[in-house]
């Protein structure tokens, strides 16, 4: 398997979860050496790399919180010296779904808040080293549902459409600096918790109306993550890439 990220090293919010713990495993064959940031113990994980041969290391932090976030981001710098690659994939996205009148403002700032603030602040920690460097790579996971707007979701939507714009803005600012910032959006992923939560006959629906139908899986939009952080992705930069087997467009 070719190392194409030997040497680099590799962030990643949300790493104790089911798509970051897949993100990181396929950052680490290709040779970055790995680190987690959740609030989550991320020791799984940070196993589960290391029992493949891989070089991780798992962080506690709240991602809400800038004290801890730029303490993380020091500590990272500290035992690596330089930060290469920063996956923003850390969000809050299992809430109950309703009619955006009946969202209470407190439940609204959560959601916000977790899922917008998080993506400034680890980008903010990780430029620094990037700027420095004249290089990098800052890849935002946000979804499929800004290109249709989700029904009964409008925080979420709201705050992955965020994401997207914080991108563009990201990639003019740091374009001088040889740094290249991409948002990914998966379509429905299929996982045990989706399923748990919508069913299957919903999952086969969701499938059917895909242009390729496949299951989407964690390890697809792993796979777009590594692309956009290879030499492959050099002239790639403010774009929203759409892993959805083509359920919807990216409205261009």
């Amino acid at each position: 398997m070719e190392r194409i990220l030997e040497g680099q090293v590799a962030v990643v919010t949300g790493g104790a979860g089911g798509l970051g713990r897949t993100i990181m495993e396929a950052l680490a064959a290709k040779g970055a050496k790995v680190v987690s940031i959740d609030l989550q113990d991320s020791g799984d994980t940070v196993e589960s790399v290391i029992s493949a041969g891989g070089e991780a290391l798992g962080l506690s932090a709240d991602l809400t919180d800038e004290a801890q976030v730029e303490k993380a981001f020091e500590g990272i710098i500290g035992q690596y010296g330089q930060i290469d690659i920063l996956i923003n994939n850390a969000g809050l996205y299992q809430v109950e779904r309703k009619p955006f009148w009946d969202i209470g403002l407190e439940e609204w700032e959560k959601l916000l808040t977790v899922n917008i603030r998080s993506v400034f602040l680890c980008s903010k920690a990780a430029s620094k080293s990037m700027r420095d460097a004249k290089r990098g790579r800052i890849v935002n996971i946000t979804s499929d549902c800004i290109s249709f707007g989700m029904p009964n979701l409008m925080h979420y939507v709201a705050a992955k459409t965020a994401v997207v714009g914080m991108t563009r803005s990201m990639a003019r600012e740091l374009g001088s600096y040889g740094v290249c910032v991409n948002a990914i959006a998966p379509g429905l992923l299929s996982t045990q918790s989706a399923l748990d939560t919508i069913g299957e006959e919903v999952m086969k629906q969701v499938v059917s109306e895909q242009c390729i139908e496949k299951p989407i899986m964690a390890e697809d939009v792993a796979h777009s993550v590594v692309y956009l952080c290879s030499e492959a992705g050099n002239l790639i930069t403010g774009q929203t890439l759409f892993v959805n087997g083509g359920m919807n467009n990216s409205g261009v």
